[in-house]
């Protein structure tokens, strides 16, 4: 399925119709990994164009200094990640990643925030991550200037740092046990017995904690591998091996090897 995002330069998508996204190009960014996994579950074709920081083309383009940001056809972009699901969902494609009841759509979206948005895993990830750099002058996690540029746009303050340690436990927590739920109601996936864009944002989330080695993410940067390692070291001891199986069957079944930046 991965020959259904073509990879191609700014310039190319710009004048293209269709869907084009804007991704992450340094690391396996949870964010832009996971709008590639929905693509690809819903076998729906797209451009694919490497975000490259501070290239004044890529900003005029997309309107914001980050991403992942989709384009479809004319209409404007998205960078929200709640925003992004439901318009690859109204997509269509091989299979529908979003529950048609509306408690159940409301309580996937509900679990997706605890992952993705503000305050979330990923985003407490982020801290630790830029804290590590902050504490060890660079020697550890990001490189210095990375970690820096980062700071600001995630709040970053020594006295976030134990906050942002207490939200991980409590999601991962919340999720072992939505997954053990759900194993008890004889169900593969957290809502049910097909995959949700949950799953498919769960799996994705959790690289950065659970690690990801060369093979399985041959184009991650040299530099930046150490933030996902001093991630791991400062939290992965409370991912169960029940949550880390259930991320590896998902990537197995569903997103392919090797993350493909």
């Amino acid at each position: 399925m991965s020959e259904l995002l073509t990879y191609v330069d700014a310039e190319t998508a710009r004048a293209a119709p269709g869907v084009r996204i804007v991704v992450q190009s340094a690391i396996p960014s949870p964010w832009s990994e996971a709008v590639k996994g929905m693509l690809r579950v819903k076998e729906l074709p797209a451009m694919v164009v490497r975000f490259v920081r501070s290239t004044p083309e890529h900003e005029a383009w997309t309107g914001v200094n980050n991403v992942p940001v989709v384009f479809v056809y004319d209409e404007a972009p998205r960078s929200n990640w709640a925003a992004i699901i439901a318009r690859i969902e109204r997509l269509g494609g091989g299979v529908s990643l979003v529950p048609e009841d509306a408690e159940a759509r409301a309580r996937m979206f509900g679990l997706i925030h605890e992952l993705a948005g503000e305050g979330g895993i990923g985003w407490a990830g982020r801290l630790i991550m830029i804290d590590g750099s902050i504490r060890s002058d660079g020697r550890e996690s990001f490189p210095l200037p990375v970690a820096r540029a980062l700071r600001t746009k995630y709040g970053y303050s020594p006295d976030e740092v134990a906050v942002a340690h207490a939200r991980i436990a409590e999601v991962l927590a919340m999720f072992d046990r939505l997954l053990a739920g759900a194993r008890a109601a004889g169900h593969r996936y957290f809502l049910g017995d097909a995959p949700t864009a949950l799953d498919i944002y769960f799996a994705t989330f959790l690289t950065p904690i659970a690690g990801v080695t060369e093979a399985e993410c041959p184009a991650m940067r040299a530099p930046v591998r150490p933030a996902f390692a001093h991630l791991g070291r400062e939290v992965g001891a409370r991912l169960s091996a029940d949550l880390a199986a259930h991320r590896r069957f998902v990537f197995d079944q569903h997103l392919g090897w090797p993350i493909v930046l």
